[in-house]
């Protein structure tokens, strides 16, 4: 069984690269039941709250997709004022969270470079 510490290494590298993203602010990587998996984030706030919720948020949508009988949902994108909250799956077991800040004006294009990042933490 792989450790916490090995999940934790593998996933470092894709955290590195969400940053990069332009308006990512913080990204944290968690498994579906909201075990914090990676963090990169400088925000005060509760970390491990932080990645319950982005499970929640991810599960809530799955069990609103599935009673309408549609496909789960590739990304689900919280809009305020001051930015964003964009959670996506990453493979059967992970889901990837960004904060980003409000002067992200191209959101399909972020969603597009996220999956990416997704897609190779699922693979893994």
């Amino acid at each position: 069984m792989t450790d916490i510490a090995s999940i934790k290494r593998q996933i470092a590298p894709h955290l590195d690269a969400c940053m990069t993203l332009e308006g990512v602010l913080g990204c944290v990587v968690v498994s579906r039941t909201g075990v914090l998996l990676g963090k990169q984030i400088d925000h005060c706030l509760s970390i491990p709250s932080f990645a319950a919720m982005a499970a929640s948020i991810h599960g809530s949508a799955e069990a609103a997709t599935s009673m309408m009988q549609f496909s789960r949902p590739s990304s689900i994108f919280v809009e305020s004022d001051g930015g964003g909250i964009l959670v996506m799956g990453a493979g059967k077991d992970a889901l990837i969270t960004v904060i980003i800040n409000k002067s992200v004006t191209d959101i399909q294009s972020l969603k597009r470079k996220l999956a990416v990042i997704a897609d190779n933490i699922g693979g893994e």
